[in-house]
């Protein structure tokens, strides 16, 4: 009791102490290393922004003070960060997480990291660390923005924010003149370069207002070769009365909007006008993909493009996107390398991309089978002697499809580093084509893939790999095996001898009693570098895990791991399982699910 008086007194004391940083703040550097510990966690942000420095030249991080503040505002942190954040990315989520609370929802204000401080302090801190803004319908403090008193903060907001998040695109017309001035100021004024749009209406005015002047250099190539300054896009005529409005609105000069609200520009001054290197964006229907088809071939300064759609894009529409692609990448000037695209019918269009786009550094497709077999088209061809750019590759598929759709372009480019399939049927000659992009290939990941038939296709191939991360999950491996231990033990030397590895991932395997061999990763005189390890839903039974324990405590593996447990039935005996645990804590982080609370936790420090 005598020893909880003395800690109750000494948190007393420091708490006070806190409240008086204003004159502490000069003596920083003479306060001992352990007092100013103890303080971090009750300054205000204020003083844990000003004091940072100082505390860093006596090698104390403030970043898990930030770290924490964080994962109290945010409450779904779990299922967005499972690795270490540096102490800039901590501190700097926090602050934005705080910004969008403050300015447009609400801030609870008796935490302590907020005393003493008003909300334009709190904006004042927090707006210079502002990189992703996200505007939202309901957001109804989004046009304070425009007046007067808050157009510096506008201006810090210009300077550092790189990406705008839209949940409805066409909130700026329901907002009015205000709204379009933010985003006029944001997107041509600004540092925006990347456009997110979710749930964009039928006839989306603001898509068409947004990629109507910020394409670049407007130069159209014809099939010669030659080029022209022409603008080819046209907004639509036949529009309703609301459309009509917005239209009005859409089509308002830029200048006109800055004359009447900035306090810092005159209508007569001429307005520049921004580029948009990266667009996310829903498509509701074929409208609105066939305007940004329309748009692309003169969208020279277009690097990133992401087309979401939860309906099927027809042939027809992908043929006049496919067509404005080969246009994009006739044009001298163009500068797309990165494209993802949902739910495509069929895997020809896959082909006809990379015959059109053959710069194409990344590409990601979601592909659906046509349900009418008479509407299946022959595979296109790709030219023997073309050689892709593609270094990324991203293929999933919702229904049964072979890899043959596929080995044409893995054939064809030999600087693959990284591949991603989901739902693809294999045949023996996809290890043998993938082999020629093994030099280079960094990342391998396959999902809900039959591999139960091809182990030795699979060893061969590991070897001399320079692979860093490698998944395979729900890939049955396991399911075929006579004596599945003696696959286990070759798989992990072969997977031990890749020094470059960091990232293993066996969930959905069915491992149960196996999995106490993957411990051999760390064992001998060249262990694994591995240092995350997925081995969730595998069946892992307490006993198993303690085995698993026994041996990493025997190996004692030299890099920490982080390593993901999550439903697993170890549940089934809580004190084999926290033997198990114990074992673990030395040597790893514990990525559990708490069945009791539905949640999935990491466990750093304590068992669970």
């Amino acid at each position: 009791m005598e020893i909880t008086g003395v800690n109750s007194l000494q948190q007393t004391c420091i708490a006070k102490v806190a409240q008086s940083m204003d004159v502490l703040e000069r003596k920083v550097l003479t306060l001992p290393v352990s007092l100013l510990k103890d303080l971090l966690p009750h300054l205000n942000i204020y003083y844990l922004d000003r004091i940072e420095t100082a505390a860093a030249t006596k090698g104390i991080s403030t970043s898990v003070i930030w770290e924490k503040i964080w994962k109290g505002l945010d409450q779904t942190w779990r299922w967005k960060v499972k690795s270490a954040q540096s102490d800039e990315s901590w501190k700097q989520r926090c602050l934005e997480r705080l910004f969008h609370m403050l300015m447009f929802t609400q801030l609870k204000r008796e935490a302590k990291y907020l005393s003493n401080l008003s909300d334009s302090s709190v904006l004042s801190i927090t707006v210079k660390h502002v990189r992703v803004l996200s505007l939202h319908t309901s957001t109804k403090n989004i046009c304070r923005l425009a007046s007067g008193d808050m157009q510096p903060f506008l201006s810090t907001l210009e300077k550092g924010v790189t990406t705008l998040k839209l949940l409805e695109s066409n909130s700026p017309f329901k907002h009015g003149r205000k709204y379009m001035f933010i985003l006029h100021r944001l997107l041509d004024h600004g540092s925006v370069r990347k456009v997110v749009l979710m749930r964009n209406p039928e006839d989306s005015c603001f898509l068409r207002w947004l990629i109507s002047r910020r394409r670049g250099p407007q130069l159209t190539v014809s099939a010669d070769g030659c080029g022209s300054a022409v603008d080819v896009f046209r907004c639509g005529a036949d529009l309703d009365e609301p459309a009509a409005k917005r239209l009005a609105l859409d089509e308002e000069k830029p200048e006109d909007l800055c004359g009447e609200f900035s306090s810092s520009s005159s209508s007569s001054e001429h307005c520049p006008e921004g580029q948009i290197h990266s667009l996310d964006f829903e498509v509701p229907n074929c409208e609105i993909l066939n305007m940004v088809s329309r748009a692309l071939p003169t969208w020279t300064c277009l690097h990133t493009l992401h087309v979401h759609s939860d309906w099927l894009i027809s042939e027809d529409e992908m043929c006049v996107f496919v067509d404005s692609l080969r246009q994009l990448f006739l044009n001298p000037a163009g500068s797309l390398s990165e494209l993802s695209l949902g739910h495509l019918c069929g895997l020809t269009h896959l082909i006809n991309i990379l015959k059109a786009c053959p710069t194409l550094q990344s590409l990601a497709v979601d592909v659906c089978l046509p349900a009418d077999r008479k509407k299946w088209r022959p595979l296109p061809q790709l030219p023997p002697d073309k050689v892709l750019s593609l270094e990324k590759l991203t293929v999933n598929s919702t229904d049964p499809m072979s890899v043959q759709c596929v080995l044409p372009a893995l054939a064809l480019a030999p600087e693959l580093c990284s591949l991603h399939m989901t739902g693809i049927t294999l045949t023996r000659h996809f290890f043998h084509t993938l082999a020629g992009c093994k030099a280079s290939l960094k990342v391998f990941k396959l999902e809900d893939i039959n591999l139960s038939d091809y182990h030795q296709e699979i060893l061969h191939f590991l070897q001399s790999s320079v692979l860093e991360e490698l998944c395979f999950k729900d890939c049955r491996l396991l399911d075929k095996c006579s004596f599945k231990k003696d696959f286990m033990v070759a798989f992990v030397e072969a997977v031990k001898a890749i020094s470059s590895l960091k990232t293993l991932v066996l969930a959905k395997n069915r491992l149960a009693t196996t999995a106490i061999e993957i411990s051999g990763l760390f064992s001998g005189c060249r262990p694994s570098k591995i240092t995350t390890l997925d081995l969730s839903s595998n069946f892992i039974l307490p006993a198993e895990l303690l085995g698993f324990a026994e041996l990493m405590e025997t190996h004692r593996p030299a890099q920490r791991i982080t390593l993901d447990l999550c439903f697993n039935p170890l549940n089934r005996d809580l004190e084999v399982k926290g033997q198990a645990l114990q074992k673990l804590k030395p040597y790893c982080n514990l990525l559990m699910y708490d069945w009791n609370t539905r949640d999935t936790m990491v466990d750093h420090v304590s068992v669970m």
